[in-house]
């Protein structure tokens, strides 16, 4: 079902047209994502009221809210009261303008960049969500498993959706039972139910092998994390680490999973 093209076939002006559009769309959709988690994790209604300088509450106005530049321009500061603005606005807003470039060049013009792009923006929020309230809302996840399906079946049927169907519920029900195991060992929950359904979503994406391969990348992930976080010492949310994991998987797993294949 995946498609990846190559981009010789565009030119220079319109490679260069579409590279910027991905960029302007990461950056506008990852400051509206970043307050839509903040929103939903402070429990703020995300449809209703306008942003304000969480520091002196003042409210914000166009100047403020330009993605990326209004942070450089204000010098990382509220230009209301002063107070330091968390470098956590910047980088997610640039993380997503360089993910959505990555997704672009790695699938191309295709409606399955467009798919995982859907998925990437919702990944991103739910990490958000999860680092501050060891939460992941359902929304998130019933987004772009629908999105997936209605991909699959379009280009390959009821087949192709059972197909996806099976590899998430592979993926989720085999890390299901293993933390079920790990429950009774340990006398104390291993993996949230948040962390299991977000699997069977991303197993929807992937081939098997390509499963395997997302579960060694987010638990190195999550070590890195939890070390950068210092949060070795409790609960560690692992929404982001999966996230993370998938978004590498879906960059370099099938040629990892192909070279090792053709090993044999």
């Amino acid at each position: 079902m995946k498609q990846v093209y190559d981009l010789s076939y565009l030119d220079t002006t319109a490679l260069v047209y579409l590279l910027v559009l991905c960029v302007i769309l990461g950056l506008c959709m990852g400051s509206a994502l970043n307050c839509l988690a903040w929103r939903i994790a402070n429990k703020k209604s995300w449809t209703k009221g306008k942003s304000i300088c969480p520091a002196c509450r003042h409210e914000l106005h166009t100047r403020d809210l330009i993605p990326l530049f209004s942070y450089i321009f204000s010098k990382g500061k509220c230009r209301y009261c002063g107070e330091k603005i968390s470098p956590r606005y910047p980088l997610t807003e640039l993380g997503l303008a360089v993910i959505f470039v990555a997704v672009f060049l790695r699938y191309g013009f295709t409606l399955y960049t467009l798919d995982i792009m859907v998925l990437a923006s919702c990944l991103f929020t739910l990490s958000l969500i999860d680092l501050d309230t060891m939460t992941i809302p359902d929304r998130f996840l019933i987004i772009p498993a629908v999105c997936q399906l209605v991909y699959a079946y379009y280009y390959g049927g009821f087949a192709s959706v059972w197909y996806a169907l099976w590899h998430g519920l592979t993926l989720g029900g085999a890390v299901l039972l293993i933390s079920l195991f790990m429950d009774k060992v340990l006398k104390k929950e291993s993996m949230g139910g948040g962390d299991i359904k977000l699997l069977f979503v991303l197993g929807l994406f992937l081939d098997l092998p390509e499963c395997l391969l997302l579960l060694v990348f987010s638990c190195v992930l999550g070590l890195v994390m939890a070390l950068l976080l210092r949060r070795s010492e409790k609960a560690f949310p692992f929404g982001p680490a999966l996230s993370a994991g998938m978004l590498l998987t879906l960059m370099v797993g099938a040629p990892i999973v192909n070279w090792y294949l053709g090993l044999f």
